[in-house]
């Protein structure tokens, strides 16, 4: 298909549908080269003890789950 009836749609809208099929355009020529394989780093280090939720939020400056 290589067109598509956008009539009656506002001419931002229709320009941003423009847009987003020439991204999914571009991703798919992406997905048809291959990628280097990405190495994760990896460290040696022990269990201290089991961590919360409220403890992850709290050591990342949150007060909670809501903000």
């Amino acid at each position: 298909m290589k067109t598509i009836n956008v009539e009656g749609i506002p001419e931002p809208i229709v320009r941003s549908l423009a847009a987003v099929a020439e991204t999914v355009r571009d991703q798919l020529r992406n997905l048809q080269r291959p990628r280097d394989r990405v190495r994760l780093s990896v460290k040696k280090g022990k269990v201290l003890g089991p961590l919360t939720r409220e403890e992850i939020y709290k050591d990342a400056g949150r007060t909670g789950f809501g903000g």
